[in-house]
């Protein structure tokens, strides 16, 4: 029996020194390692971030001569008016001639409710399909530019196909404006 127990004593102490080696490896060793990883990893973002600034700062001047350029073109796509209301005015006239220069009938012509920054006008007309076609196409290619947001159409269904009779349109504009002082 004392071989018997002398290979269970080794097994024995064969596995503790397997558990105090884990432990002292899961403890102490594996954090101490993940900790060393982990501020390594954070050290290489923290340099591509330090490059990326670097580059970011170098463009400045780029990106102040974009900036210069776009408030040039600025009134080329927002009407310059102190409010709203002032912007909407400004652009009625140029409005009513779209729908009418290609010989639409204009109802109505209102301001609506807006967000801060732009004004909105709703169109009421009477227009052939051809007209219609002619007055978004008028409408979109003028400078200040007008959004578009809807385009409502209402035809009489007894008329005959193939005819251009005159329809019902609605046509609703935003405005984009820019403030201006007084």
């Amino acid at each position: 029996m004392t071989l018997d127990s002398s290979f269970i004593r080794r097994l024995i102490a064969l596995g503790l020194l397997a558990l105090v080696l884990a432990l002292a490896w899961f403890g102490v060793a594996a954090p101490i390692a993940q900790g060393f990883a982990d501020r390594a990893a954070r050290r290489e973002q923290l340099a591509e971030d330090l490059s990326y600034g670097r580059r970011l700062v170098a463009a400045r001047p780029v990106w102040r001569a974009l900036r210069t350029r776009q408030h040039g073109d600025a009134g080329a796509f927002a009407v310059i008016a102190p409010t709203a209301a002032e912007a909407a005015q400004l652009s009625m006239d140029r409005i009513t001639d779209a729908v009418q220069r290609p010989g639409g009938l204009l109802a109505s012509l209102r301001e609506q409710p807006a967000a801060p920054g732009e004004a909105r006008l709703r169109v009421e007309a009477r227009l052939t399909l051809t007209q219609l076609v002619a007055s978004l196409r008028l409408l979109e290619g003028q400078k200040p530019f007008v959004i578009i947001e809807g385009v409502s159409v209402a035809t009489d269904p007894e008329a005959s196909a193939g005819q251009s009779s005159p329809m019902e349109v609605r046509i609703d504009l935003a405005i984009p404006y820019l403030a201006t002082a007084g």
